[in-house]
Protein backbone atom coordinates (compact mmCIF):
# COMPACT_ATOMS: atom_id res chain seq x y z
CA UNK A 1 0.00 0.00 0.00
CA UNK A 2 1.25 3.40 -0.68
CA UNK A 3 2.28 5.74 1.81
CA UNK A 4 0.63 9.00 2.96
CA UNK A 5 3.46 10.87 1.53
CA UNK A 6 2.68 9.51 -1.40
CA UNK A 7 -1.01 10.04 -1.71
CA UNK A 8 0.17 13.93 -0.73
CA UNK A 9 2.54 14.45 -3.40
CA UNK A 10 0.00 12.68 -5.81
CA UNK A 11 -3.04 14.78 -4.71
CA UNK A 12 -0.52 17.96 -5.44
CA UNK A 13 1.15 17.14 -8.42
CA UNK A 14 -1.48 15.40 -10.16
CA UNK A 15 -3.53 18.20 -12.25
CA UNK A 16 -6.55 15.90 -11.79
CA UNK A 17 -7.27 16.45 -8.07
CA UNK A 18 -8.39 19.68 -6.26
CA UNK A 19 -6.64 20.13 -3.51
CA UNK A 20 -9.73 22.36 -2.25
CA UNK A 21 -11.93 19.26 -2.32
CA UNK A 22 -9.82 17.37 -0.07
CA UNK A 23 -9.12 16.62 3.65
CA UNK A 24 -6.48 15.35 6.12
CA UNK A 25 -7.44 13.37 9.00
CA UNK A 26 -4.55 13.46 11.22
CA UNK A 27 -4.37 12.39 15.33
CA UNK A 28 -4.27 15.95 17.42
CA UNK A 29 -3.07 14.37 20.91
CA UNK A 30 -5.98 11.99 21.17
CA UNK A 31 -7.99 13.32 19.21
CA UNK A 32 -8.28 12.91 15.04
CA UNK A 33 -9.33 16.17 13.49
CA UNK A 34 -9.77 16.77 9.31
CA UNK A 35 -7.56 19.65 8.56
CA UNK A 36 -8.09 21.07 4.86
CA UNK A 37 -5.75 20.16 2.27
CA UNK A 38 -4.03 23.08 1.67
CA UNK A 39 -4.01 24.56 5.38
CA UNK A 40 -1.24 20.84 6.44
CA UNK A 41 2.03 21.63 6.72
CA UNK A 42 4.36 18.40 6.85
CA UNK A 43 7.06 20.36 8.88
CA UNK A 44 4.37 21.14 11.63
CA UNK A 45 2.96 17.69 11.29
CA UNK A 46 4.40 14.61 10.56
CA UNK A 47 3.28 12.11 7.92
CA UNK A 48 2.85 9.41 9.98
CA UNK A 49 0.17 11.16 12.17
CA UNK A 50 -2.65 11.22 8.63
CA UNK A 51 -4.76 8.48 9.52
CA UNK A 52 -7.06 9.50 5.86
CA UNK A 53 -7.59 11.44 3.12
CA UNK A 54 -10.94 12.83 2.06
CA UNK A 55 -12.34 13.53 -0.97
CA UNK A 56 -15.84 15.37 -1.18
CA UNK A 57 -16.71 13.84 2.07
CA UNK A 58 -15.37 10.34 1.01
CA UNK A 59 -12.25 8.79 1.98
CA UNK A 60 -9.92 7.85 -0.75
CA UNK A 61 -6.99 6.46 1.32
CA UNK A 62 -6.83 5.39 5.01
CA UNK A 63 -4.42 3.96 7.25
CA UNK A 64 -6.87 1.41 8.74
CA UNK A 65 -8.53 -0.36 7.57
CA UNK A 66 -6.63 -0.13 4.02
CA UNK A 67 -8.17 2.01 1.65
CA UNK A 68 -6.79 2.98 -1.63
CA UNK A 69 -8.56 4.96 -3.86
CA UNK A 70 -5.97 6.72 -5.36
CA UNK A 71 -3.38 4.47 -6.47
CA UNK A 72 -5.66 1.50 -6.37
CA UNK A 73 -2.70 -0.68 -4.72
CA UNK A 74 -4.95 -2.74 -3.32
CA UNK A 75 -6.64 -5.83 -4.28
CA UNK A 76 -9.97 -6.78 -6.26
CA UNK A 77 -10.78 -8.47 -2.76
CA UNK A 78 -9.76 -6.17 -0.44
CA UNK A 79 -11.47 -3.30 -2.57
CA UNK A 80 -14.34 -5.06 -2.35
CA UNK A 81 -14.20 -5.40 1.69
CA UNK A 82 -13.85 -1.75 1.73
CA UNK A 83 -16.87 -0.85 -0.50
CA UNK A 84 -18.70 -3.26 1.93
CA UNK A 85 -17.12 -1.96 5.24
CA UNK A 86 -17.91 1.93 3.67
CA UNK A 87 -21.39 0.70 2.84
CA UNK A 88 -22.34 -0.21 6.56
CA UNK A 89 -20.48 3.13 8.15
CA UNK A 90 -22.74 5.06 6.24
CA UNK A 91 -25.88 3.26 7.15
CA UNK A 92 -26.86 3.63 10.86
CA UNK A 93 -28.81 0.08 11.12
CA UNK A 94 -26.32 -2.04 9.57
CA UNK A 95 -23.33 -0.48 11.69
CA UNK A 96 -25.74 -1.14 14.64
CA UNK A 97 -26.22 -4.66 14.19
CA UNK A 98 -22.10 -4.69 12.97
CA UNK A 99 -21.22 -3.55 16.96
CA UNK A 100 -23.50 -6.12 18.39
CA UNK A 101 -21.58 -8.25 16.64
CA UNK A 102 -18.76 -7.31 17.41
CA UNK A 103 -19.88 -7.23 21.07
CA UNK A 104 -21.35 -10.55 20.80
CA UNK A 105 -17.60 -11.98 19.73
CA UNK A 106 -16.00 -10.37 21.95
CA UNK A 107 -17.92 -11.85 25.05
CA UNK A 108 -17.11 -15.52 23.51
CA UNK A 109 -13.53 -15.00 22.96
CA UNK A 110 -13.49 -14.08 27.39
CA UNK A 111 -15.41 -16.73 28.01
CA UNK A 112 -13.29 -19.43 25.88
CA UNK A 113 -10.44 -17.76 27.73
CA UNK A 114 -11.76 -17.83 30.69
CA UNK A 115 -12.48 -21.76 30.39
CA UNK A 116 -8.98 -21.96 29.20
CA UNK A 117 -7.42 -20.36 32.87
CA UNK A 118 -9.78 -22.82 34.67
CA UNK A 119 -8.31 -25.74 32.76
CA UNK A 120 -5.01 -24.96 33.79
Amino acid sequence: MKTSKDVYNRIIYDNKYDTENFLIGMKEGSDIIDCPFDEYDPEEVPMHSILYFKQNEQIVWSRNPQVDLIFGSLTKRRQKEIEEEQRILNNPRLLKQRMKQQRIQEQKKKKSQQKKKKKK
